[in-house]
């Protein structure tokens, strides 16, 4: 009896399955689909940080571009009349800009370079030579791009004689005592804001400051 019962266990033992085994595998699975959820979340976390640090990237490059690519007024707008006096209009208005950041070059090319007019009664666009010119002063190329220490004349050109409903031509004429604003818009870069007032009595050339 005592030999039977010192024999069944080792029996019942044999038959029985070793779980260690199992129990260690089960352990490795739950351990290596831990480690690739994990993998997994903390590449969706670096590509959403590296997308969101290219898109920040890209603004501040943005606002820089908009920066080194802006316009200052320099001087006076100068308005000629081809007809002075109380019932004068203007025939041209210039005005001189330089890069106000010292930076890219901003190309004034008519068509590349927009300028748009308003008063109280018409707002118009010059967007070819037809309407505008651009020229290099002083120690400033012809390539009508402005650059560093450059300085160009911008110029609206024969607004009394040339009217019309379309581009580069006033649909009424500029006369006295008229508030007007002048948009220069660069393919880049900030847009130029003028805004003047013509006086009560046209000169031949006055200057507006």
């Amino acid at each position: 009896m005592n030999n039977l019962s010192r024999i069944l266990p080792r029996r019942l033992k044999a038959v029985t399955p070793d779980q260690r085994g199992i129990t260690g595998l089960e352990t490795a699975i739950v351990l290596i689909a831990f480690v690739v959820v994990s993998s997994v979340f903390a590449f969706a976390a670096l590509s959403t940080g590296l997308f969101s640090s290219d898109k920040a990237k890209e603004t501040i490059q943005a606002g820089l571009a908009e920066t080194r690519g802006s316009m200052e007024l320099k001087g006076s707008v100068v308005l000629t009349s081809s007809v002075s006096g109380t019932a004068g209009t203007v025939s041209d208005i210039a005005f001189q800009v330089s890069n106000a950041a010292g930076g890219e070059a901003i190309d004034l090319t008519p068509g590349q370079t927009l300028i748009k007019y308003t008063d109280e009664l018409q707002s118009k666009m010059f967007v070819t030579t037809a309407g505008f010119t651009a020229s290099g002063l002083g120690s400033a190329d012809s390539d009508s791009l402005l650059e560093r220490g450059e300085v160009y004349e911008l110029k609206l050109i024969d607004l009394e004689s040339s009217f019309g409903s379309g581009t580069d031509t006033l649909t009424s004429k500029l006369g006295v005592s008229t508030t007007f604003n002048l948009e220069v818009i660069p393919p880049r870069g900030a847009v130029l804001f003028i805004e003047r007032t013509t006086p009560v009595f046209l000169d031949d050339i006055m200057s507006l400051d």
